[in-house]
């Protein structure tokens, strides 16, 4: 009798670790490619222990998940671009509180990718409740984040009110409903030995210290220019631990979300213009800037976050609905690469995902020309130039 209990507990403690074993691996919920400038950048894929074609659900789930995306991209990925896409991303899909509050594991997670990304990359952020966020590179464990919530904020960025594209978010929306040759092409995507084993070299702790203790011998050496640039960055830096500037500002900011969504616009009358417009082509923006500058810390991540909400709204503000675009049902999404100087002027706009209706990629242009010249950049955050990207949309009143 008391052997049978003890046999039906132990049986009991087994089958419920072979549930939660089985429970831990996530199905494919969809997969997508994200593109810029009409040419693929990576190839994403999201998995879940259950899957939903709600977002609102995927996100606010408290379950095992797995973000995994491959670079595609001959050039493949520079460090910065792959930062700012999650910094813009969390900005306009989170209220300023959970920025900050997320402030410090931003920092933790940007300063785990010590190189640029390479095409066949694999890079992936793990949820498992209670462990938290493990991200990996090419299978090699890089760290790990103790919060949930970071995953929900890295999850909003390719499927929230805002993301990347809205064809991206739907094909991750697919309850499992996915293309076969997509998700084939997906599978067969994997690094180089060689390149895991420069990936290893960046999970080893002291690996960073050996790569920046040369350049600090080094740079004396080359110019007294560089050596001059370098304190300036230092002390730009230094002074920006102090909250207030980047702190009130963002507080008082409207849910980005409800920035950027529109509202039943009310027609306004423009000029259609003559012939199409001609999207500027793809060059590559601070091609020589991409791999340096200082590194992040709470103070300029948070700068830089609250620094793209106002700017978003400000250029909410100034958009149209055109009328004839309106009278004809036209809607759609555009979105659009902006790099000012320190005093807030334009010096440069890209169209990155451009709407089949020419009169809506034109007023996404012109709205931002009409929101300029922008506030002056704070002194957080360092550069002669900063560059945030634009998500537009433009959708017919019910």
């Amino acid at each position: 009798m008391r052997f049978n209990h003890l046999f039906r507990i132990i049986l009991s403690i087994s089958l419920f670790m072979l549930s939660q074993l089985v429970r831990a691996e996530p199905m494919l919920n969809g997969i997508g490619a994200h593109q810029e400038l009409g040419k693929e950048v990576f190839i994403g894929a999201l998995f879940s222990e259950s899957l939903s074609n709600d977002a609102d659900t995927l996100i606010n789930n408290v379950q095992p998940m797995r973000m995994e995306l491959k670079i595609v991209a001959p050039d493949g990925l520079t460090t910065r671009r792959f930062s700012r896409m999650w910094i813009e991303g969390m900005a306009v899909n989170s209220k300023a509180d959970a920025l900050m509050a997320q402030a410090d594991n931003m920092v933790k997670f940007d300063g785990l990718f010590k190189g640029r990304f390479q095409k066949d990359d694999s890079i992936s952020f793990t949820n498992t409740p209670g462990a938290g966020v493990d991200i990996a590179v090419n299978g090699v464990a890089l760290g790990n984040i103790k919060d949930s919530t970071f995953f929900s904020m890295l999850l909003s960025t390719w499927i929230g009110k805002i993301p990347l594209s809205s064809d991206y978010r739907d094909s991750l929306l697919k309850v499992g409903d996915v293309d076969s040759g997509l998700r084939a092409r997906f599978s067969s995507i994997s690094p180089t030995a060689a390149r895991i084993a420069d990936i290893k070299a960046w999970a080893e702790p002291n690996s960073a210290e050996k790569e920046t203790k040369p350049a600090i011998v080094a740079a004396p050496k080359e110019s007294s220019a560089a050596k001059v640039e370098s304190v300036t960055v230092a002390k730009v830096d230094l002074p920006k631990l102090e909250v207030p500037v980047i702190e009130k500002p963002a507080l008082d900011i409207p849910a980005p979300v409800a920035q950027i969504e529109p509202q039943a616009p009310v027609p306004v009358a423009t000029s259609t213009p003559a012939k199409p417009m001609t999207i500027a082509a793809a060059t590559p923006v601070e091609a020589e800037e991409e791999e340096e500058g200082p590194a992040l810390t709470a103070q300029s991540l948070l700068a830089r976050q609250f620094y793209v909400s106002d700017s978003i709204k400000k250029i909410r503000n100034k958009t149209k609905y055109p009328r004839r675009a309106l009278d004809r049902g036209q809607a759609g999404n555009v979105r659009v690469a902006v790099v000012i100087d320190r005093q807030g002027n334009i010096l440069s706009t890209n169209i990155l995902e451009s709407s089949k209706f020419e009169m809506l990629n034109k007023e996404a242009l012109d709205a931002i020309k009409r929101s300029a010249p922008f506030t002056a950049l704070p002194a957080a955050i360092a550069g002669a130039r900063f560059e945030f990207t634009v998500p537009m949309r433009w959708t017919l009143p019910d």
